[in-house]
């Protein structure tokens, strides 16, 4: 007995050892040896399950895990499939791993915390948000000092505007850990309550009194939302200059992390510059062979530049009884992706576009965003502000889709953009400064202006502060532009923003709101904002302002 002990550890060691040379195929002979030497021991099944992961071979890794709790329960292995799961999004094995482990029965034992965890990270993905929240209490319910449940249960009570459970939260999370850097992570969410419950004054002292900056000097993730926080609090308070101050530091961190290393802000840029010289009226003329597009009239393309009041607009239309709108799905630029990956990523194989490949995207896209007999009698409203770059590829495949360009002053938008907490990719790395936010506002508008010249397509201007000074008006103006009546239930768009389960854009705390003028003229208040409005000038005059 003693002696295979020893024989299966050996193999274990060289089976490592050999992982890290890079001899994969020598390490999964290693741990295949020492499993038919023990078949119950987890440590061969995760090292062999981590190989096959290496090799790419995904099903291996999780049947193996799979088959072997069908016999035995270990937290283990349970816990390595359940990560497994996740990451490479493997939705239907994790629901056979929850199926066999027996999760919705609903048995909360400290061993399965992390299931219920990850379940309720695959519904935060799938936007069951509801789902996710019940998941993420069964997990504390499991263990309640399992700190990472509290976090992103917190973090989900906040994104969805549910203020009253997070500060119940928090209040039972207080009495449970002690340990000083859960408390100032509680300390955190505390300030942010008081903030979201317009208590800037009491948020900004418990920061102070409990010494947050400091508290979070090593943990990166936390101080760059402090800041934001700490800017968002100095504003309204009128302190104008620690808000800038705040942001420019989150900004710069944000740069300088190694993970967003890998982002270019050049990319987007690079990209305008060859689209301004494609997309002409001679190469558009040279691709438009169909115009007889029926359904093209109930497709409308809402666009603009971030922080532009895509958000707001999006949430009255949703109102409205005979209005679908698809929030920031990029359905059609996806299939744009594909299309160009077949065409070696080159634009000029656009001028090439057959009438068949048209008609695939085409197919592709409707079956996607028309799901019932309800949508096909509906306006579809496709809102994903910086499809605006795309409208040349967006006017070849949908020639008689409806455009609204959200419009807000150029250096309200600048100022909304360098101070918003974006997720970064390579066009939204362009906001962590803002000279680089100046050029990408220029580039993005130019591009437009000559999409108008060469393309002459129809599309309707709608001002963020038209809809703030004079709403019935101008809502009344875009619904005639997409041929329906105006509903006096939209003048309450904000309840239908509380009933929705999440708003995914930055503007998730502030369409839950009646109409406010405070964010019109924000820019006036930011000296080294201001001073950089002759860069806009063209904008500012072209757009009325």
């Amino acid at each position: 007995m003693l002696k295979n002990k020893d024989n299966y550890q050996v193999l274990i060691n060289n089976g490592i050892k050999n992982a890290k040379k890079g001899k994969l195929d020598e390490a999964r002979l290693s741990f295949l040896n020492a499993i038919e030497l023990n078949s119950t021991n987890n440590k061969a099944y995760i090292n062999l399950s981590n190989i096959y992961l290496l090799q790419n071979e995904f099903n291996k890794s999780i049947t193996l895990l799979i088959n072997y709790l069908k016999n035995i329960f270990d937290e283990d292995i349970s816990n390595q499939a359940a990560k497994i799961c996740f990451k490479f999004k493997l939705r239907k094995d994790f629901n056979k791993l929850i199926e066999i482990i027996k999760l919705s029965n609903n048995i909360f034992s400290k061993e399965k915390k992390y299931l219920f965890f990850i379940n309720a990270q695959f519904h935060e993905a799938e936007q069951n948000f509801n789902e996710a929240k019940q998941s993420y209490k069964d997990s504390i319910s499991c263990d309640i000092f399992y700190f990472n449940a509290y976090i992103n249960l917190l973090n989900l009570f906040e994104s969805t505007n549910d203020i009253l459970s997070l500060k119940i939260l928090i209040k039972s999370a207080y009495k449970i850990f002690k340990d000083k850097e859960e408390k100032n992570i509680l300390n955190f969410f505390e300030s942010l309550r008081l903030n979201r419950e317009n208590k800037f004054k009491d948020s900004a002292n418990l920061i102070l009194s409990t010494n947050l900056g400091t508290a979070f000097k090593n943990n990166k993730n936390f101080q760059i939302r402090l800041l934001n926080l700490e800017s968002r609090n100095n504003e309204k308070l009128k302190k104008f200059n620690e808000a800038f101050n705040k942001i420019e530091k989150r900004n710069s961190i944000l740069l300088n992390l190694k993970e967003n290393k890998k982002y270019n802000k050049r990319k987007v840029l690079d990209t305008i510059e060859k689209y301004k010289h494609f997309f002409i009226n001679k190469n558009f003329n040279k691709i438009i062979t169909n115009n007889n597009y029926s359904k093209d009239k109930n497709i409308v393309f809402l666009v603009g530049f971030p922080r532009s009041g895509t958000t707001l607009l999006d949430t009255i239309l949703r109102s409205h009884s005979k209005i679908k709108v698809l929030e920031e799905q990029p359905i059609l630029l996806n299939l744009r992706h594909e299309f160009f990956k077949t065409k070696n990523n080159n634009l000029k194989n656009l001028l090439k576009i057959t009438e068949s490949e048209k008609n695939y995207i085409r197919h592709n896209y409707l079956k996607k965003i028309i799901l019932n007999k309800t949508d096909e009698k509906k306006i579809i409203i496709d809102k994903l502000p910086l499809s605006i770059i795309e409208l040349g590829f967006i006017k070849i495949i949908f020639p008689n889709s409806k455009i609204i360009l959200a419009m807000r002053h150029p250096c309200d938008v600048i100022t909304s953009c360098f101070f918003t907490s974006f997720k970064i990719n390579d066009s939204m790395i362009n906001f962590l400064n803002i000279d680089d936010t100046i050029d990408f506002y220029n580039s993005v508008f130019s591009l437009f202006e000559i999409y108008e010249r060469e393309f002459n397509f129809e599309y309707t201007i709608v001002k963020y502060e038209d809809i703030v000074n004079n709403f019935k008006y101008e809502i009344m103006s875009l619904l005639k532009y997409l041929g329906l009546e105006y509903e006096a239930k939209l003048e309450k768009f904000y309840l239908t923003a509380l009933n929705r389960p999440k708003i995914s854009t930055p503007s998730y705390n502030q369409v839950i709101n009646p109409l406010y003028q405070s964010s019109i003229g924000r820019w006036k208040n930011y000296e080294k904002i201001s001073k950089h409005k002759t860069k806009l000038r063209k904008w500012i005059l072209k757009y009325g302002y």
